[in-house]
Formats: C-alpha cells, sequence, structure tokens
C-alpha cells in the first residue's frame, strides 16, 4: 500500500496526487537514497539561500513553510505556506537575523540556523547551543509542492512489508499488489492522510473518488452505488494507524463493500508486525534512520519507548553493545544483529539522526 498526501491542518486542507506517480518515484528513490547515505554532512551558504529574495518552501513532512527576506526589517520572515493556517499544535518556525553566514531565531531562545546538505536533501535546520539538531526541514520546490511529491517523507517511515496475526502480509511501500486484479475492480485509488493533533493517530484514505470499472460477471454487478456498471462512483478505506514498537496497530474505521481489498483487515485493531524495510541491505524495523535524515515531526510521532530503540538500533547495525540491558536483550533477539567488537563510526546522516531523536524525546519528558 502506498500512502501519501496530507492535510495542513484541522480544516483539512488536502493535497492530492496521482498514486502511480508516487508510487513509481518510490521505488526510485530507494536507490538513490543508498547511494546517498554515506555522504558527507555539508554546510552550505545559508546567508546567500535565505536572503536571495526568493521566497522558499521548506517542510517537515506534515507542514509546508516558506521563508522570504525583508531587506527593510533585515531579516528572514518565516511562516506557514500562504494556504495553511496555524493551529496551537504547530512548531511554529521563527524570524531570523542573518549574523556573518548564520541566521538566528529573534526569540528568547537562542538557536542558530543554517542550510545544510545531508544525503540527497538540502535542510533548513535549527540548532541549540550545544550544536544539536532540534529542528529540521526538507527544502521543496513549487512542482514538489503542487503534485504531492513533498507528502513522501511519511511514507518513508510507513513504508515496509508487514505480517498480520493469522500469518498474511500486509504491506505498505513498493512492489505488492493489495488488490486482487481477476476481481471486477481495479483499485489504484487516490491517497492523503490525516494526523490528528497531539495523538499520533493517521488517518490514510484511499480509494476516495475511484470509478468502477464494472465487470458484468461480477455477482456484485447490480449491487454497486448508481445500479451498478460502469462509471460507479466508489467511496474510500479508511485505516486509523498508530506506530508501535511492533510495527503498526491498525483499524478499518471506513470500508466501500463493493471493493475487494488487500490486505483484509478484519473489524476492531488489527497489529501489524514490521518484517521487512524496503532498503535492501539495510537491517531492522526502522532502516530509515541511516538512511534518510529525519525531521522532528516525523519523530515525534513515534512513542518513546520506540525512539530509544530506533536510536540503539543505528548503532546496531554497527555492531555496537550496549550497557542497557534490555536493549541488548531486544537486539540479541534479532537474526542480524552480529557484535563487531570494533570502534562504531556512524555516518553524517546517522550521527544526525542520532542527535535529532535525542533532542525530541527529551520534549517527550
Amino acid at each position: 500500500m502506498t500512502v501519501f498526501g496530507t492535510n495542513a491542518n484541522d480544516r483539512e486542507q488536502l493535497y492530492w496526487c496521482d498514486s502511480r506517480s508516487i508510487y513509481d518515484l518510490f521505488e526510485q528513490s530507494l536507490t538513490a537514497h543508498l547511494e546517498h547515505r554515506n555522504d558527507k554532512r555539508q554546510v552550505l551558504d545559508t546567508k546567500q539561500t535565505l536572503t536571495s529574495g526568493i521566497e522558499d518552501l521548506w517542510t517537515d513532512g506534515r507542514f509546508i513553510f516558506s521563508t522570504i527576506y525583508n531587506p527593510k526589517k533585515k531579516l528572514v520572515m518565516a511562516g506557514y505556506f500562504q494556504h495553511m493556517e496555524p493551529t496551537p499544535t504547530m512548531a511554529m518556525p521563527h524570524d531570523m537575523k542573518m549574523v556573518g553566514n548564520k541566521a538566528k531565531v529573534t526569540d528568547k531562545t537562542p538557536l542558530d540556523v543554517t542550510v545544510e546538505k545531508l544525503g540527497q536533501y538540502t535542510m533548513l535546520v535549527y540548532r541549540n547551543a550545544q550544536g544539536a539538531p532540534v529542528r529540521a526541514y526538507y527544502s521543496i520546490t513549487n512542482d514538489m509542492r503542487n503534485n504531492g511529491e513533498w507528502t513522501i517523507f511519511l511514507h518513508y517511515i510507513l513504508a515496509g512489508n508487514y505480517q498480520l496475526a493469522d500469518g498474511k502480509h500486509s504491506v505498505f511501500g513498493p512492489k505488492q499488489d493489495f488488490y486482487d486484479g481477476d476481481r471486477y475492480d481495479s483499485d489504484p485509488g487516490v491517497f492523503r492522510f490525516y494526523i490528528h493533533p497531539d495523538e499520533n493517530i493517521i488517518d490514510i484514505i484511499y480509494g476516495e473518488g475511484r470509478v468502477s470499472n464494472g465487470d458484468p460477471s461480477s455477482p456484485k454487478y447490480g449491487k454497486m452505488p448508481g445500479g451498478g456498471g460502469a462509471g460507479a462512483i466508489m467511496g474510500p478505506m479508511t485505516w486509523q494507524v498508530k506506530l508501535t514498537k511492533e510495527g503498526l496497530d491498525a483499524a478499518v474505521t471506513n470500508d466501500e463493500k463493493f471493493v475487494d481489498h488487500r490486505p483484509r483487515l478484519k473489524d476492531g485493531n488489527n497489529v501489524l508486525t514490521k518484517v521487512q524495510c524496503p532498503w535492501q541491505g539495510i537491517d531492522g524495523k526502522w532502516a530509515f534512520a541511516s538512511v534518510i535524515p529525519l525531521t522532528h515531526e516525523l519523530l515525534k510521532l513515534f512513542p518513546k519507548d520506540v525512539l530509544e530503540l530506533m536510536r540503539a538500533e543505528i548503532y546496531a547495525r554497527h555492531g555496537d553493545t550496549f550497557k542497557s540491558s534490555a536493549n541488548q536483550k531486544y537486539f540479541d533477539q534479532q537474526p542480524w544483529y552480529k557484535k563487531s567488537g570494533k570502534p562504531v563510526v556512524l555516518t553524517d546522516i546517522e550521527k544526525f539522526n542520532v542527535a535529532l531523536i535525542k533532542q525530541v524525546m527529551a520534549t517527550l519528558d
């Protein structure tokens, strides 16, 4: 199942895009991410980027923000993208003043802001006095905003193969068919998601507005909306999911009874155990933390105990051992974990994610 699309806030401002284009984009990007995951971090010309006079767009994977330089006030003005109205749950970026080649926020919290290159991505990074990242935003273009490509970042943390309690597989990610193509109706759908403020519950809606092929050989043909037949408008299927240590807790909150979906989720809660990440050769349930830079908003979707394991898993992939007996026991049970006995050398992306995870965990106390 390919997941993308998001609302901007409680008012359900939605960004739509064609499922196949994002599906293909996700597949293509996996290889590129692997190729660039060992790249060195670069600090770019922050002053040139932020004072160019052009409105720059940034996303934390959930919301879009913009920055533009105001020469009269000599400030880099930061705010929500023009079509988004802030709510109390949204972490507002601050206006910044330029000090040398760094920007500094103008409120009471001393934060340096730099434009950095991490792997494939140009990032706007807020760092505290100790140099640790506390906020991070991906640079995006107007084209990415318009075609929905900016929503792919949430997709990365959900993607993978999952196993249901009955041993059958459910999928969030590439190269999997969740629809039985031999039946009467196709189900590529259009997807969007909505994150409930302060609850870390994600509504995933797909298939909304689909048009049935209306196969007359199906026994359901005459019972379909609009009297059946081609052109019948199909309703959406809605999952409500929450990220857990095992993978996902998922519940079907709405379904179109005339469509045969895969996976077949029962009514009520379904435990989806994550068994494989999409990045081949990178082990662990949270392999993305060794492949792409993360943001504070994406990390806040995970409970604190998962964030602790996610951070430890980065070290475990390098064969490190742990002072925490609980962590050591957990990784000893993972078939891919092998103690190296050598000093651990993290990549720059991993160092960034380790530091950011630590900062996010501190806000959850």
